[in-house]
């Protein structure tokens, strides 16, 4: 960790330099939030939808964040990683209160902490398990309150996998890191609606609107986990995952079917979409 560049409250170092203090509520009470932005080749994918997702979560937990230091924050990491490929991890915490309280003091300082890693980003099919969706109420929130899905994606690997599909009451939500999409036996692509038990995905939206005009068009709304049963292809997104197709998904009947026509035309719409992100990006 000694060459892993860091920084922390706008001071630049390596990850082994920084000293955050054990009474941060990032620590005690996970009273922070924070984004994973991509680069590829040195390109950022969708830098300011991942800085206005970060301006959501945190007006709804109440934090007051300067975000042009933020943004040049996440530049001079980002600056580090030269034309590789890899990602900037940046946290923001509501501060130190030597008062272990869940009632924070009113004066606290922002606390910003982030580094940049170089990363090869998977591009295999997943196996996934299928599991109740026991995670706090508020996971359209990007905090690092992320118990549930710790304990959900460590028991899928023990099993051999590596993502879950969660669901609550018979109704699906989002895998452990990712959004879901699959085919329904009508040929349809369906995702969960957005809601407070979902993340807004950018490469989510992404996908939705690379296929809006299309055959493809995506079906949000209620998505049974009974369709997975049916259907040919299941696959998930995330920024660091793009569009990846599940192999099987533990706890249902599917089975993917490989080389399936519809899951190959919609990968290719995907992959154009994204490549123009990367060009407009900052």
């Amino acid at each position: 960790m000694t060459d892993i560049p860091a920084i922390y409250q706008g001071k630049l170092q390596t990850l082994d330099q920084i000293r955050i203090s054990p009474l941060s509520r990032a620590y005690t009470f996970s009273d922070s939030i924070y984004e994973v932005i991509p680069y590829f080749s040195g390109k950022p994918l969708c830098f300011m939808e991942h800085i206005d997702r970060m301006k959501k979560s945190a007006s709804v937990m109440g934090l007051d964040i300067n975000y042009e230091k933020a943004i040049g924050d996440i530049k001079e990491l980002a600056n580090t990683l030269t034309n590789q490929d890899g990602y900037v991890y940046y946290q923001i915490s509501r501060g130190v209160d030597l008062v272990r309280s869940h009632l924070y003091q009113d004066d606290l300082e922002i606390e910003s902490f982030g580094y940049a890693m170089p990363a090869s980003f998977p591009t295999s099919a997943l196996s996934a398990m299928l599991c109740n969706d026991e995670r706090w109420g508020r996971c359209n929130i990007k905090s690092t309150s992320l118990l549930g899905n710790i304990l959900a994606m460590n028991k899928a690997k023990s099993l051999g996998c590596q993502e879950v599909v969660m669901h609550k009451d018979g109704f699906m939500s989002e895998a452990g890191a990712s959004n879901v999409f699959y085919f329904d036996a009508s040929g349809a692509v369906r995702t969960s609606s957005l809601s407070e038990n979902i993340l807004p995905g950018i490469t989510r939206e992404i996908l939705i609107k690379a296929l809006k005009d299309g055959p493809y068009c995506v079906k949000e709304g209620n998505c049974a986990i009974s369709d997975f049963n049916d259907s040919p292809c299941i696959w998930l997104t995330s920024s660091t995952k793009g569009m990846l197709p599940l192999t099987n998904l533990i706890g249902t009947d599917y089975k993917l079917e490989e080389n399936h026509s519809g899951y190959l035309e919609v990968s290719k719409l995907f992959n154009a979409a994204m490549k123009s992100h990367l060009e407009v990006s900052e």
